[in-house]
């Protein structure tokens, strides 16, 4: 499961902070698939993303999307999404 971010609590919708002046938020969103389809949370079972485990690594893809419509400030923005792995 991805959470929602350190800048929001909405999963749908996480925010990356940033540009100049600094705290300005920019939204985006992160997806399973590359159709950007099923939004990937960190409710079990319902948007959390499903394997086997094997005692091996396992790589995942992770699809975004910022949304169009928004004006950000020029600059960098990031955010940090904490992934759980539940068993």
């Amino acid at each position: 499961g991805l959470d929602g971010g350190l800048n929001t609590g909405v999963v749908a919708t996480r925010a990356m902070t940033g540009g100049t002046p600094a705290g300005t938020q920019l939204d985006y969103d992160l997806f399973q698939d590359a159709a950007r389809s099923i939004f990937w949370g960190d409710t079990f079972g319902v948007d959390t993303q499903a394997s086997v485990g094997t005692g091996a690594a396992q790589a995942f893809t992770v699809f975004g999307r910022i949304p169009s419509g928004q004006s950000p400030n020029p600059g960098s923005y990031a955010d940090t999404v904490t992934a759980t792995v539940f068993f």
